[in-house]
């Protein structure tokens, strides 16, 4: 299966790595901001994270991506291709998570997350602008 997601690129022209809005990674919990939006639990790099507990999101049609800057770009991972730590859960389809297979620490699902980072292809066409 393919999924998609919108992300900025770096300045090598691949995927930027961060735990911010539209980067390769995933949002901790943010106590002190209840209402902003998280991918997982997590609020520290020692917590742990838990198959089902949230991941990366992503898409597996691209014309429910809205493409609202055009800072952003549309990239597509073939699931076949992810590391045997990943696992993609339906999140109401056609929403994902790409999460991880087993309880890991936030710190090492991002250092696992951007370790996909080349995986990722850009697509050029297929999100609604």
């Amino acid at each position: 299966m393919k999924l998609y997601r919108l992300m900025k690129a770096d300045a090598d022209g691949k995927p930027l790595v961060g735990d911010g809005s539209m980067m390769l990674g995933v949002r901790p919990t943010d106590p002190t901001q209840p209402k902003k939006r998280a991918d997982v639990p997590a609020v520290i790099g020692t917590d742990v994270v838990h198959p089902g507990g949230g991941g990366l999101s992503c898409y597996t049609d691209p014309s429910a991506i809205k493409i609202q800057s055009d800072k952003l770009i549309l990239w597509s991972i073939d699931t076949d291709e992810l590391p045997s730590e990943f696992t993609e859960k339906p999140a109401g389809v056609p929403h994902y998570h790409i999460e991880p297979s087993r309880d890991i620490t936030l710190d090492d699902l991002q250092e696992l997350v951007a370790d996909t980072r080349d995986l990722w292809q850009r697509e050029t066409k297929g999100a609604n602008p």
